[in-house]
């Protein structure tokens, strides 16, 4: 073969020199790299399909063909056996309504997985972490399904509660501004579990604790003329603090641990929820690939450099 000059786009051509024939080689794998890159900057950036077809010369009806060939693909990362995680932190989100989610699983170094399913229970976890080894602990926001898998597949295995959750959950049967005082206590002890950095501040967050079930005993015990309690909000929240203690302080035995669920909240789950946000309309067949396209593309951005101030 002989280099024989340039075609009119640019591709080199070729000529063979015993049958005096001349044309191009063509790459599919390398016309399929592009046209994959392509899909990536659209499903990832902020770009609009005519701003990519203008800036490769394709016509908008041919990109969306060119597109076609990737959709429906779920893209699921497979789970290697020698995975060395001594955290996962995990936590499920939406992306259709209550038809379809994604489990979200995130190592301590960045390392992403997720499997798509119907709903967030103790069978749809099983599927998707039965394939990990177990790690050291495992931060998830206390999801009966979860703690229930970890509790009886990974008895070694430590759980650690989500503090964020835990709040979130308070709210929801006592409101911002409970009526009660012992309400009003047991919200502003919750929000005081940020400040548990070491195991005497534990001590002394589960002192408050008692003291706060022993003051108010005789609120719990309250019945009305019927004989059913008055107060059924804070005996179910003082039930759900008695769960949930044993699991709220496992990140002080472990260095680097995180207490909450904020790396997946506020990097994985906010990254798909911008992706469908600016892709909205789209049927959930290729919602799929969008969400895995952005999970294996999800990078988190580096510290940026403070400042040096210079004096004269």
């Amino acid at each position: 073969m002989q280099g024989w000059g340039k075609t009119a786009a640019g591709s080199s051509r070729w000529r063979c020199l015993s049958c005096k024939k001349s044309n191009i080689i063509h790459r599919p794998d390398t016309r399929r790299r592009h046209e994959k890159d392509r899909l990536v900057e659209w499903l990832t950036g902020v770009q609009s399909k005519d701003d990519i077809a203008e800036k490769y010369g394709l016509s908008r009806r041919a990109l969306t063909k060119e597109f076609r060939q990737f959709f429906g693909r779920d893209l699921e990362p497979r789970i290697p056996s020698d995975l060395n995680a001594d955290i996962l932190i995990v936590d499920g989100k939406w992306i259709q309504g209550r038809e379809m989610c994604v489990l979200v699983a995130v190592t301590e170094k960045d390392r992403i997985f997720w499997r798509f399913a119907k709903d967030e229970c103790y069978g749809t976890w099983f599927g998707f972490l039965v394939h990990f080894p177990p790690p050291k602990v495992v931060v998830a926001d206390g999801h009966k399904g979860m703690a229930g898998f970890v509790k009886k597949w990974w008895p070694r295995t430590d759980f650690q509660r989500c503090h964020f959750h835990m709040v979130l959950l308070i709210v929801k049967y006592l409101t911002m501004n409970p009526r009660e005082e012992a309400g009003r206590e047991i919200l502003a002890l919750t929000h005081r579990l940020k400040y548990v950095k070491t195991h005497e501040d534990k001590e002394q967050w589960l002192l408050f604790h008692r003291i706060w079930e022993k003051q108010y005993e005789k609120v719990f015990a309250e019945r009305t003329e019927a004989g059913h309690f008055s107060k059924k909000k804070l005996r179910s929240v003082r039930g759900i603090m008695r769960r949930a203690i044993p699991d709220l302080f496992t990140y002080l035995d472990y260095p680097g641990c995180p207490n909450t669920t904020n790396l997946v909240e506020g990097w994985v789950n906010t990254a798909i929820g911008e992706a469908i946000g600016r892709h909205r309309g789209m049927k959930l067949w290729k919602k799929k690939t969008l969400v895995s396209v952005i999970l294996s593309n999800l990078r988190r951005p580096l510290p940026k450099e403070k400042p040096t101030r210079e004096f004269p």
